[in-house]
């Protein structure tokens, strides 16, 4: 379920892939946000629709600032489950919470508990720079599994802090950025140009908003473009304001589209 959602906002990837296009070159290093992208104490709740049915609801909570191993940190949470026709269907959830480092605004740790009908898989990971170390379980393992995967020089990320360097990125129209985000043990390439700004309605009322358009790429760690893998279109309207909140994401797939709403917000 978490595709439906929270990797939209980052990679468009929920649900059935898009249309092939040709890969891109490997993106130079690029700085990242300057600022954190994350408000202490906020939260937000948004309805998932796909291809116009209600299919899910989401939540995202961020944490007060403290230490951890001496380090300022900040917890966020989310948790994504099916709704309304789709849950009587089937029960799916995901629920993931992630350290993050202030001061590099990257994870320091990761886990998550998945939930398919009566199938749970879980995965806890550990990040040192570039380098992470991932313990996983899914429903046919009889004990966790552990893997370390090693990106080299590309700095990464994972949703949730993907998501808060794209909300820190103070870019202007005609700009674009590239953010490295890992998915169980699959590295995703993100390049997101700012579109301009413009007005959008919302269940918050009609909001002032900056537009991203973006698609993902499965990646290598050295960063090139896994060839012939199909890219995943996305747009997102964020908040024209100090805030940058996430108030709508659009995810183009062959079974329609998949829309994000903002429904709540609070700090």
């Amino acid at each position: 379920m978490r595709r439906a959602w929270l990797l939209a906002f980052v990679v468009g990837c929920a649900g059935a892939e898009a249309m092939t296009v040709e890969p891109p070159v490997a993106a130079p290093p690029q700085a990242e946000s300057s600022e954190l992208g994350l408000v202490p104490g906020e939260s937000m709740t948004f309805d998932v629709h796909l291809a116009g049915v209600l299919a899910g609801q989401a939540q995202l909570a961020v944490g007060d600032v403290g230490l951890v191993d001496g380090k300022d940190a900040i917890v966020v949470r989310s948790r994504a489950a099916t709704a309304g026709a789709a849950a009587l269907i089937k029960n799916i959830s995901d629920e993931a919470t992630t350290v993050i480092d202030v001061v590099t605004g990257r994870p320091l740790t990761l886990s998550s508990t998945i939930i398919n009908g009566d199938k749970t898989t879980t995965a806890s990971a550990t990040f040192k720079g570039s380098v992470a170390e991932v313990l996983y379980k899914r429903p046919t393992d009889k004990e966790p599994r552990a893997t370390k995967l090693d990106f080299g020089d590309v700095p990464v990320h994972d949703a949730h802090t993907a998501m808060a360097q794209l909300r820190g990125w103070k870019g202007t129209k005609g700009q674009s950025r590239t953010v490295y985000v890992i998915g169980g043990r699959r590295l995703w390439r993100i390049d997101v140009s700012y579109a301009g700004e413009e007005t959008i309605g919302s269940a918050l009322g009609n909001r002032r908003a900056i537009v991203y358009d973006g698609k993902s790429y499965r990646a290598r760690p050295n960063k090139s473009v896994e060839s012939g893998k199909p890219a995943r279109s996305f747009k997102v309207w964020l908040s024209d304001d100090a805030d940058r909140v996430p108030i709508k994401v659009v995810a183009t797939t062959e079974l329609g589209d998949i829309v994000m709403d903002l429904t709540e917000y609070s700090r």
